[in-house]
């Protein structure tokens, strides 16, 4: 068995996003918004050959992972590791996200631990499947992901990865890991 391609997927829109509030591991659905751009990245790759989706446990993501499986008929499998970077829990439900992830105070879990835990997780997948597999987690989780893939340091300038809600990110799993895409989503298009 050999994993082809990772196609990563952050969660869609939600009314934490919209208003800028610190979800964490709260079940906030997908909003109104959330659901229609999810249902274009669905409909993006239902052109494509999935062989298993899996997903954070958490709600948003669970919500955007069922969305992705049906054109596939697939079960969405959920993975612990998948979760959202942890912050303690008075953070939880707070505006001011942005402010929150910049106080190294705020997390539970080192960064280092992040990159282990979602490292741990892809592991996982490569071992039990083959072929394209989608995978639906949290932005801060898929850029540490990606930093794994992608080189942020350039010189003394430091370039900042976001994946924005609904994106569409793919890695192309060969000999070393390649970055195909990366936060492609429907608002590219619908200007156009």
């Amino acid at each position: 068995m050999a994993l082809d391609h990772l196609l990563v997927v952050r969660h869609g829109q939600t009314e934490a996003n919209e208003k800028g509030i610190e979800a964490g591991p709260l079940d906030y659905p997908l909003s109104k918004t959330g659901r229609r751009e999810v249902k274009f990245i669905s409909k993006t790759l239902s052109k494509v050959k999935v062989h298993a989706i899996f997903s954070s446990p958490i709600l948003r993501c669970v919500q955007t992972a069922k969305i992705l499986a049906r054109p596939h008929g697939l079960n969405v499998r959920t993975l612990e590791d998948l979760t959202e970077a942890k912050i303690k829990p008075e953070f939880f439900g707070k505006k001011g996200r942005h402010h929150i992830l910049e106080s190294p105070e705020a997390f539970l879990e080192t960064y280092s631990e992040l990159r282990m835990r979602i490292t741990n997780a892809i592991e996982i997948i490569k071992t039990q499947e083959r072929g394209n597999v989608i995978l639906v987690s949290h932005g801060d989780v898929i850029t540490a992901m990606l930093e794994g893939v992608v080189e942020r340091r350039r010189g003394s300038k430091y370039y900042v990865m976001h994946a924005e809600p609904a994106s569409l990110s793919i890695i192309e799993m060969k000999s070393r890991p390649f970055l195909r895409e990366y936060n492609y989503q429907w608002k590219l298009l619908s200007g156009l």
